[in-house]
């Protein structure tokens, strides 16, 4: 698979936070597209991201064991050994998190393959474990970071600015935790002022109002911390505006109310949170964590509120769901075993598990005989740990957002931007993928005076579709470089992607072989929607798609000159547009589309189109990917 494949797929699994991408990885393995070392990579990743760290653990480790940084390049055996830290601090394992990231930032700097980008990633690690294991070290590591981060800054690389604002306050908070509160706030008036930046430039106004509620929320803990529980709390108040504008920042700021026994507030706080967030919330989930992080603080606020009408109805929903809740965790428990056992036989970690599964089971019957108490007790376990993981799912949606606009941009550099520049000739195309990678494609060679392209439509979506577009590409390039009719490269191109086409793929693609010289026309349409030529749609022979069936034959038609005529290629992503009302766009409404046009450049055509289409969908989401070609050969070229 080439590099760039290789990175789509990369893309795509961590982008998704299911199983679906575990049969494409496997299948590729066994086409020989995928190294079993790039193949375990993406399973890992996958695994982790479905919520299975266990089993994402051990492939990463395993496959870190067994690699050399030679194997596979440097790039990918860091991306491995970062994966596997990130892995082990998730599963709270920081001392074999710290013990890959320092052996490999170790190994990396020695043989010269240490870049910035790496050693700041691996930094950042290393102190985040460090920080937490309470050592020395940790406060050099953090500086480092720092250090490297207010450099990037200075120097304006793209989302530096955040990232030195987020390792502030991270500094900040070790601070605090040693107590060392001159150093404390000199950290935090420096996050201040990070943050005056950002709101002077960012768009992202939920990034600024999480920041500003968790820098308000820091002031707080700072001069609670001081003994200063007077101006804590006066601060705590003069700020609850903007505190309340992150569910975030609500959430610390009703644990600091607990916390100070202002128990009526934090009620009012916690239910003020229950009002703004959407109903499908995690925080509305009725699992063992929920319970612990989350309702256990609600019912302790309004226990201390004395609201017995609002104890009781949440010690009702506690009995009602708490046996459904252990329920699941232990399913969870048992496909966790499962997949261990189906993926690497490991008798001892399943007895592990299975012991686990029996702790639960006590401990639930431990909870049915003193609830109130024992959910006091978890409260106070878990509170860092729900901290943590709300600033995870924030880290995760950024960090997928980007992957996924990588992903695009990589699919759109694919096809040509540029577009021939020859006398008579006026061409232009545009592709719009309907999500984050689609299947359309366009495509042209020029040779000599001849002038090969093609528009297609791949079956499926996402990456799969992206793969078989990228193939099918390459295939069109190489053949029309040949010098061969659109026929003879219709049957080639069909005849290898029908080869070990397991998932039954296809494109349908219109390819025409276009004479600057005398207009000439040759063309071939495999299965795909008949374009238009001065306003008429064409009349074709039926060919098949291509990719489904080994030896099919393809019949090629020509048509004499068609200079002074405009021609329309496209994708049904055009006629089958749809609305709210799921109402097409329709093949009537494109033939008057395409006479009111007839006098524009094509460039002026594909744009007049792209907006009849949005005009259409009237705020509907895209159903289909869009790709238009026009085209059109004046008499006078020689």
């Amino acid at each position: 698979m080439p590099e760039e494949g290789f990175e789509q797929l990369f893309a795509e699994v961590r982008a998704t936070h299911d199983e679906h991408l575990l049969p494409v990885i496997d299948s590729l393995e066994a086409a020989g597209e995928l190294s079993s070392a790039r193949a375990d990579l993406l399973r890992g990743v996958t695994y982790e991201h479905a919520g299975h760290t266990q089993v994402a653990e051990q492939y990463l480790a395993e496959l870190y064991q067994n690699l050399k940084p030679e194997d596979e390049g440097w790039d990918f055996y860091l991306e491995l050994a970062g994966r596997l830290s990130s892995t082990r601090m998730i599963m709270s394992d920081q001392e074999g998190a710290l013990a890959v990231a320092t052996e490999v930032m170790d190994r990396a700097e020695k043989a010269g393959q240490l870049s910035d980008k790496w050693k700041l990633g691996l930094l950042w690690s290393i102190a985040a474990c460090q920080g937490q294991l309470g050592m020395e070290e940790a406060e050099q590591t953090s500086l480092l970071v720092y250090e490297m981060l207010e450099k990037e800054a200075r120097e304006g690389v793209e989302g530096a600015s955040e990232n030195l604002l987020a390792w502030t306050y991270v500094i900040f908070q070790m601070r605090l935790l040693q107590k060392d509160f001159a150093a404390a706030e000199d950290y935090l008036d420096k996050a201040d002022g990070l943050l005056k930046q950002l709101i002077s430039r960012s768009e992202d106004s939920v990034l600024v109002q999480q920041y500003t509620g968790e820098l308000a929320m820091g002031r707080v803990r700072l001069l609670d911390a001081q003994g200063e529980e007077e101006q804590a709390y006066a601060f705590f108040r003069q700020s609850l505006p903007v505190i309340s504008q992150s569910p975030e920042s609500m959430s610390e700021a009703a644990n600091y109310l607990l916390k100070i026994e202002k128990y009526s507030e934090a009620a009012d706080l916690f239910n003020h949170i229950d009002q703004i967030l959407p109903p499908d919330n995690s925080e509305s989930v009725m699992n063992l964590d929920n319970i612990r992080m989350n309702i256990i603080p609600r019912l302790q606020a309004n226990l201390g509120a004395g609201r017995k009408d609002a104890v009781v109805a949440i010690a009702g929903r506690i009995a009602e769901h708490f046996d459904q809740a252990l329920e699941e965790e232990r399913d969870n428990e048992a496909a966790e075993l499962a997949i261990l056992f189906d993926t690497k036989g490991k008798e001892l970690r399943i007895a592990e598990q299975e012991a686990e599964i029996s702790k639960q089971r006590l401990w639930g019957a431990i909870i049915g005989f003193g609830l109130i108490l024992l959910f006091f007790i978890l409260y106070t376990l878990y509170r860092q740990r729900a901290a943590r993981r709300l600033a995870d799912m924030r880290a995760a949606k950024e960090r997928i957002e980007s992957e996924l606009r990588v992903a695009r941009d990589i699919q759109m550099s694919m096809v040509p931007r540029r577009f021939p520049e020859r006398e008579g000739l006026d061409m232009y195309a545009e592709m719009t993928p309907a999500k984050e990678v689609g299947g359309d494609l366009y495509d042209y060679v020029m040779q000599g005076d001849k002038l090969y392209f093609c528009v297609g439509d791949v079956s499926g979506k996402g990456v799969p579709a992206s793969l078989f577009m990228a193939q099918s590409v390459r295939l069109f390039r190489t053949f029309a470089a040949e010098g061969m009719m659109p026929a003879d490269i219709a049957c080639r191109m069909n005849n290898a992607l029908s080869e070990n086409n397991e998932r039954c793929m296809f494109v349908t693609m219109f390819m025409g072989l276009l004479s600057l010289d005398t207009g000439r026309l040759d063309y071939c349409n495999c299965g795909h929607n008949a374009p238009i030529l001065d306003g008429q749609f064409l009349t074709m022979q039926i060919n098949p798609p291509l990719g489904l069936w080994e030896n099919e034959p393809y019949v090629g038609e020509s048509i004499g000159d068609i200079r002074g005529q405009q021609m329309l290629v496209y994708t049904d992503g055009l006629n089958e547009a749809e609305n709210k009302a799921l109402e097409l766009l329709g093949n009537a409404r494109l033939l008057e589309l395409m006479s009111s046009v007839q006098n524009l450049s094509s460039h002026e055509v594909i744009v007049r189109l792209r907006e009849a289409v949005e005009q259409h969908r009237a705020g509907a989401e895209p159903n289909d990917d869009l790709t238009l070609l026009c085209l059109k050969l004046t008499s006078n070229d020689r």
